[in-house]
């Protein structure tokens, strides 16, 4: 196995485990009323669950060594990016807890989601990759 595979070997087995630790934080996000609990249930439902749901597809894609895992990763990621920056202004804007904090962790999430984006979507030789 090559540098490569074995990063991206890890990157899959850490989504994987990120996005499955996600649906219990749905879960909770779902539960938890307050101000923002409708928009909790719509974007959560209509957005975050998809997001989610094709990164546990993908990572388990990738870490069975299918390319098609690459396609659906990037999906996924341009999913997630897209809710995070526009859900997370909002609750910038509509809730006033932490939001120092939370406009640091929002910065750093969406940071680390491009990086990877940009990761996933760098092209690979198919004739040297190894990957089926």
């Amino acid at each position: 196995m090559r540098a490569n595979q074995n990063l991206d070997r890890d990157l899959a087995w850490a989504g994987l485990l990120l996005n499955a630790a996600g649906l219990p934080w749905l879960v909770q996000l779902l539960t938890s009323g307050g101000s923002m609990a409708a928009a909790n249930w719509a974007v959560g439902l209509s957005a975050i669950l998809p997001a989610l749901v094709l990164g546990v597809v993908a990572s388990a894609a990738l870490v069975k060594g299918r390319r098609w895992g690459r396609v659906v990763a990037i999906v996924a990621l341009g999913l997630s990016l897209a809710v995070t920056l526009s859900y997370g202004v909002v609750w910038l804007v509509l809730v006033p807890l932490a939001r120092p904090l939370m406009a640091t962790g929002l910065g750093v999430l969406v940071v680390v989601e491009l990086l990877l984006l940009i990761y996933w979507c760098l092209p690979r030789p198919w004739w040297r990759s190894g990957v089926r």
